[in-house]
């Protein structure tokens, strides 16, 4: 397990007017300071034009006289379970958690009976000492507490709304050392549980150290020669929402319009409407929330955008897909959209989030065009005119002050440029550890080069890729790695020409996965059918037939078992990646639901939901 950073190293992550920011506490305290009346936080509070903001004072504010009720109830070090709505009390409570020395835990807002087995997971893993919620949930509470587990600790609830905060903006601003500074080193400043692709969700140790770090390496990529105007829709309680952006933008002093998942989902014009109408300059987006886009905004909702202010657009959370970016480009290129402004990046909440991303602000994302076999057996070469091929995007240049190792995962052995290994990662940013899980935080976060004890530790973060040029491209995960014949064949590859197959698949629906019979690996892809789809039994077993060809033609080997579903089958992970895994289990189980032939078409249009998107892990 690897073991804080000392006062000194901390303060070398900050840049050097700031040099005393050991926190994020101390950084907003330091805006509240310097500039009171700038908008920290533009919320839109129905996706569109009900606008609620908080000043870098007023988020300080009330921050603070949440936080001076917290240090009466809790312990230093308490861990405080924030299951608030996203939105601006969410923001606010984060900060009085950092504010009172306590732990913040962001979890999504128990409702719904996977939510609910989530909150049940996390509360009993770290012994909440009290829950930060909604009002709307003081009628759930016992049935929420019952949930838990019998061994462990019964939170206090504390249900805070928006007569409380603005209560704040009258009271001064705090002088008492004891009301300002609550961070402590021997306390993590946050745990973030992971997304929970395999199994139950680990909580991810941070330090107020981490989060520094983590910040300052965006900063830099984001670049100052310009004012930034932020905008999220990510869930704060997603490592790429609440790092990437929330926390970023107070760090850098920038204004960030926040706007809620479900109101993306329902309607993801209203992203690029936001875009347009705030001028922003930087977002972040995963690949499938792209291709939402391109599939339902119209040629005229286009010609109402302007979207040439827009210079960095983060995308990241799961892999991104090389046409995917060409069909977003292709169809918003008129509403002034450039593909420089990609910013394809990589990043595990284990290393609090940032790891590389495209270092370049004027330059389209790198794609290497590449030897499909040669890929599969390990080795990065470039692609021949007569050869099958695969493109691989580049995920830029490694943070800064920080190291990247490609590692032979078996030997420990460090393997040259070209070559596909595990990525090891080590710098300031790197976690802590995970939280009641001694052998698997010396297992991820304390591995040593191979007959160099000096060369460490780093973070092994399971997934695969090599380096070329200094720049890291990522070619799967190792768990997810399908081998047949010797070869790797990597599933996002696979999915990807599933998806292409036919029209009636849902974006961002498909699941690729190996299975043991009579101890041969056999193949099997599931597909989710639009429920728009006007699909009779012969239709389905075209589109069947359409999958497996695809896939024959593409990587060489037939699927086993095609499985077509309704929508919503297929696990997702709290930022929308496929649960392979747990995909798996379920098809071994024979639980997976079966598409049914469907004589006339669904009267709904809206083919997915913020539930469909960001399931519980």
């Amino acid at each position: 397990m690897t073991s804080s950073l000392s006062m000194s190293e901390a303060t070398v992550l900050v840049p050097e007017q700031a040099a005393q920011d050991i926190d994020m506490d101390a950084i907003l305290r330091r805006r509240a300071a310097a500039t009171p009346d700038e908008v920290a936080l533009r919320f839109l509070k129905n996706g569109e034009d009900d606008i609620a903001e908080l000043t870098y004072r007023q988020l300080d504010l009330r921050a603070a006289g949440l936080a001076r009720q917290l240090k009466q109830q809790l312990t230093p070090g308490a861990r405080v379970l924030l299951v608030l709505e996203p939105g601006l009390h969410y923001v606010t409570a984060l900060f009085a958690i950092f504010k009172a020395g306590a732990t913040a835990v962001p979890s999504f807002p128990p409702v719904g009976s996977r939510a609910v087995a989530r909150f049940a997971s996390i509360c009993n893993d770290c012994n909440a000492q009290l829950v930060i919620a909604e009002g709307n949930l003081q009628a759930a509470v016992d049935r929420l507490n019952a949930s838990l587990s019998a061994e462990g600790n019964v939170p206090e609830w504390l249900f805070v709304g928006s007569d409380f905060f603005e209560a704040q903006d009258t009271q001064p601003l705090p002088t008492d050392e004891n009301d300002e500074a609550g961070s402590s080193e021997q306390f993590p400043a946050l745990l973030q549980y992971t997304s929970g692709s395999t199994g139950n969700p680990k909580g991810v140790v941070l330090s107020a150290a981490n989060l520094i770090s983590n910040s300052r390496v965006l900063d830099i990529r984001l670049g100052s020669a310009e004012k930034h105007i932020g905008f999220t829709w990510l869930p704060p309680y997603h490592d790429m929402g609440l790092m990437g952006a929330l926390l970023l933008s107070v760090y850098s002093g920038f204004t960030l319009v926040v706007m809620t998942p479900a109101h993306f989902v329902q309607r993801p014009l209203r992203w690029l409407k936001g875009l347009s109408t705030h001028q922003v300059t930087t977002s972040v987006a995963p690949n499938f929330a792209l291709d939402l886009c391109v599939d339902t905004i119209t040629d005229e909702e286009i010609a109402e955008l302007d979207l040439s202010r827009l210079k960095m657009l983060f995308c990241g959370a799961e892999p991104v897909r090389q046409a995917t970016l060409d069909r977003f480009s292709e169809k918003f290129k008129a509403a002034g959209f450039s593909s420089a402004a990609f910013v394809p990046c990589y990043g595990l909440a284990e290393a609090t989030l940032f790891i590389s991303g495209k270092a370049n602000r004027d330059a389209t994302p790198k794609t290497l065009l590449l030897d499909h076999e040669a890929l599969a057996c390990g080795q990065a070469k470039p692609a021949t005119a007569d050869a099958p091929a695969t493109a691989v995007i580049s995920c830029g240049t490694v943070a800064s002050g920080h190291v990247m190792a490609i590692v032979d995962p078996d030997t420990r052995q460090p393997l040259p440029a070209g070559a596909v290994g595990e990525l090891w990662f080590k710098g300031a940013s790197v976690a802590q550890a995970y939280l009641n899980q001694p052998e698997a935080s010396t297992e991820t976060f304390h591995a040593f080069i191979a007959d160099d004890r000096q060369d460490g530790p780093y973070l092994r973060t399971g997934d695969l890729g090599f380096m070329l040029d200094d720049e890291l491209y990522i070619t799967g995960r190792i768990k997810d790695v399908i081998i047949f014949a010797g070869r790797n064949l990597y599933p996002q590859d696979i999915e990807a020409a599933a998806q292409a197959s036919h029209p009636a698949i849902r974006t961002n629906g498909v699941a690729a996965f190996s299975v043991t019979r009579d101890d041969t690996e056999q193949l099997v892809v599931v597909a989710e059918i639009l429920r728009s789809a006007k699909l009779s039994g012969e239709d389905l077993e075209n589109v069947e037939d359409a999958i497996a060809a695809a896939i024959t033609r593409s990587h060489g080997v037939a699927p086993h078992t095609v499985h077509l579903a309704p929508v919503s089958t297929i696990p997702l992970t709290t930022s929308g990646k496929v649960r392979r895994s747990a995909c798996r289990d379920a098809f071994n189980a024979g639980s997976l639901a079966y598409a049914k032939a469907r004589p006339t078409p669904s009267a709904t249009t809206t083919e997915t939901d913020s539930t469909t998107l960001f399931q519980q892990g």
